[in-house]
């Protein structure tokens, strides 16, 4: 299989119709998403790429190729930039909850669960809609938006539909398909079955924003 991809990405296509469509992402393209529905995504979205950057760094020390753990690691280092610039830009001095929401502690397991007790390849297939997700709603927003310069979430838009993203995006598209292009149909039932469930934990993490999710009890 040369392009492992593409074909994953067809049989999720119904999830990203459905994020694109989500409040939260059709108000943030209008600029009308209420600030504290935004800054409790940003506080959330902190405390994910806080575990992302591990999870990185897991998936990129069981590559077998140097070039492969190279760029996942450094990936894993370029989130506390973005991290930082985040709180600098949207949190600054407000109170910062160090408590994920249900859903942020779902996503962060699954994805640890499976860069550390699971294969290589599923464990690339799990943290790649990360990347392609990002992209994507990214370059849908910078295509559908109308009022950029008024928008007061132009600065995340533009973080994630930048040209060096892309190319971060694309690499590791790349490094996935690559090594589903040397492994077993089993395993790559498994790398399908990883992807869509992350596609399915974006969903739920951005739906879960949107409603500021709380522990129930």
């Amino acid at each position: 299989m040369q392009n492992w991809f593409i074909k994953a990405r067809e049989n999720t296509d119904h999830i990203l119709d459905a994020i694109k469509k989500q409040p939260f992402i059709t108000e943030l393209i209008n600029g009308t998403l209420p600030i504290d529905v935004f800054e409790f995504y940003i506080n959330q979205d902190s405390l994910y790429l806080e575990n992302y950057k591990k999870v990185l760094a897991a998936v990129g020390l069981k590559c077998t190729h140097s070039n492969d753990m190279q760029f996942f690691l450094r990936s894993a280092s370029g989130i506390i930039e973005v991290e930082n610039h985040l709180h600098q830009l949207f949190l600054k001095d407000k109170q910062f909850s160090k408590e994920p929401s249900p859903s942020c502690e779902l996503y962060i397991s699954y994805l640890t669960k499976m860069t550390t007790n699971y294969s290589v390849e599923e464990g690339l297939a799990a943290v790649l809609p990360c990347f392609t997700i990002y992209k994507e709603v990214g370059d849908y927003i910078l295509a559908n938006q109308n009022n950029s310069i008024a928008n007061p979430y132009q600065n995340w838009i533009d973080t994630y539909g930048g040209e060096e993203f892309s190319k971060s995006v694309a690499q590791a598209i790349e490094i996935t398909n690559k090594y589903a292009s040397k492994t077993t149909e089993e395993t790559l039932d498994k790398m399908n079955l990883a992807f869509e469930k992350s596609s399915k934990l974006e969903f739920i993490f951005w739906d879960s924003a949107y409603k500021k999710e709380q522990w129930k009890i």
